[in-house]
């Protein structure tokens, strides 16, 4: 796992109400993956793969690489000491390309190259990532960003996402959700938001 350079600006912390948890119901997910892809389409970016962060941004990754008809790979990325609800993060992102160094299809990509996450939460791991995945992929290789979600707090913005929150995110991949949580529903998207 590698760390970032020491001259990364600190993450502004991310924003969290502390009153419920937004909850991404299966369809409202779903719904997010075609509303993406089709932002995607609409824009005419030669995108030749996605990348996924994983672990959360794997699922919506292959999702929409499903839906481009386009190969999907992952890197892996933390900065999250835990995956308890409302751990802060720690402003530090440790990372790991090996995943695309095994896969010599990577170092064949052209176009661009959309970087899919769950959340962007400070924009730490967006910030981390790219520049060094610029670099592993060369400079054929255009970046697009996207998420799911945006936190309220980050100061960085994805080219696209769709929800933009102010508290805990559950999403459909992870554990049940304890029963005295209170919950509310994001809603079911019909359009993207974009940087």
């Amino acid at each position: 796992m590698s760390t970032p350079p020491a001259n990364q600006p600190p993450a502004r912390p991310r924003t969290f109400r502390h009153q419920r948890i937004l909850r991404m119901q299966l369809d409202a997910y779903e719904r997010a993956i075609e509303v993406l892809a089709d932002a995607v389409r609409q824009r005419n970016w030669p995108i030749t793969a996605t990348i996924g962060i994983a672990n959360g941004g794997l699922a919506p990754a292959r999702g929409i690489s499903e839906l481009l008809h386009i190969p999907s790979y992952h890197v892996n990325a933390k900065h999250n000491p835990t995956d308890a609800t409302y751990t802060e993060a720690t402003g530090t992102v440790t990372y790991d390309l090996s995943p695309l160094t095994i896969r010599p299809a990577t170092r064949s990509l052209g176009g661009a190259v959309l970087v899919v996450d769950d959340i962007c939460g400070t924009g730490a791991t967006f910030a981390t990532l790219l520049p060094e995945l610029a670099v592993h992929l060369g400079p054929d290789v255009a970046l697009r960003t996207v998420a799911l979600c945006r936190n309220a707090g980050s100061t960085i913005a994805p080219d696209l996402w769709i929800w933009t929150v102010d508290d805990w995110v559950w999403f459909p991949w992870e554990p049940t959700l304890a029963a005295e949580t209170t919950i509310e529903d994001l809603p079911i998207p019909s359009q993207v938001r974009t940087a």
